[in-house]
């Protein structure tokens, strides 16, 4: 089967029926991942089973294994598959989106985002959690997606075995396999999908705290190079402060950035992904090289006109003023670049 659907389920209802009915009357061919659903759950799974092949996890274990586990399962029964697609079991997902994201694949791409056109029907937690996410994820990666938390997600199957190495096994997996997936250069290709909400999204599972604290701390693990390089500037920027302070400032912030950005790239690539492909280093060092010129440019402006603030709470103030500014640079080059998908309202 060339073109796999992967759906993991947990307590699904007649939604995931209908779903698999539906894929396979397009000759799709359908995994589902029983994560750990129960007994009373079973004639669900039953009747899934007359058109889909089903993978049974004894406990519940979280969808990110559910999904690992599935990916594996395609390397290793599915060995003419070129394609796979992960959809959730809830009918959030349409068949039709789920053909387009196929299509996608089959013309070059191999990875596919789905963004989700945001309407006023949104649950509260929802918006509020992607809102979240898309500046945190922003801002730690240099990266903008405008829905970087949809589960409707294509891959080439030349990525799955990466896919399973990244570490997460709950709604955590799904952000950091992203992250991931940015620091190694793959092409990640973006399209439009509506999003559709039952009940207010009553029949999810995601708990708003719990799983929300557990994604953020997964994605703050993943760059803890980032806020290590950064502790080290702060302390750069203390002894700066304490030997001279202002002077020579055209030549102590370059090169505090410099030793910054090598580290980062030698810490990323030999400690956090030494097990899969690092492609960030031009990326970094250019973006570095942007941060930095306007440090410098910000810092040289405070020398002359408040030479009584001291270079690190000058630092810091520019890294105030930095952090939002990069954030809607990283925005306006991906709305410039895709500005057909998903115009926020």
């Amino acid at each position: 089967m060339k073109n796999i659907v992967l759906i993991p389920a947990y307590k699904p209802d007649e939604a995931l029926i209908k779903l698999v009915d539906e894929l396979t009357a397009n000759e799709l061919g359908v995994l589902v991942v029983d994560d750990g659903s129960g007994s009373e759950y079973s004639s669900v799974f039953e009747q899934v089973a007359e058109k889909a092949d089903v993978v049974h996890i004894p406990c519940n274990s979280g969808k990110g294994f559910a999904l690992k586990s599935g990916i594996t399962t395609i390397m290793n029964n599915y060995p003419d598959c070129e394609y796979f697609v992960t959809a959730d079991s809830d009918g959030q997902h349409k068949s039709e989106d789920i053909l387009r994201v196929f299509s996608e694949l089959e013309h070059g791409s191999e990875f596919v985002l789905t963004v989700r056109k945001f309407r006023n029907n949104m649950p509260a937690r929802s918006k509020f959690g992607n809102n979240l996410s898309r500046y945190i994820y922003t801002v730690l990666n240099g990266h903008y997606f405008v829905d970087n938390q949809s589960g409707l997600r294509g891959f080439s199957v030349k990525h799955a075995e990466w896919l399973v190495r990244v570490e997460g096994n709950k709604y955590d997996y799904e952000m950091n396999m992203l992250y991931y997936a940015d620091k190694q250069g793959v092409i990640i290709t973006t399209i439009p999908i509506e999003a559709v909400y039952i009940n207010n999204n009553a029949s999810s599972h995601f708990n708003p705290v719990k799983d929300t604290l557990r994604i953020y701390a997964r994605l703050f693990y993943s760059a803890r190079i980032t806020f290590l390089t950064f502790l080290l500037v702060e302390q750069l920027m203390l002894a700066a402060t304490f030997l001279s302070n202002y002077s020579f400032i055209h030549i102590k912030i370059p090169l505090i950035g410099g030793t910054a950005v090598i580290l980062n790239i030698v810490l990323n690539k030999f400690v956090v992904f030494r097990r899969f492909r690092y492609k960030d280093l031009m990326r970094t060092v250019i973006y570095t090289l942007i941060r930095y010129v306007f440090y410098t440019l910000g810092i040289i402006i405070f020398a002359s006109g408040m030479p009584f603030i001291p270079l690190i709470v000058a630092f810091n103030i520019m890294a105030i003023i930095m952090v939002p500014a990069e954030y809607l640079f990283h925005k306006f080059i991906y709305m410039s670049k895709y500005q057909d998908i998903n115009k926020e309202r």
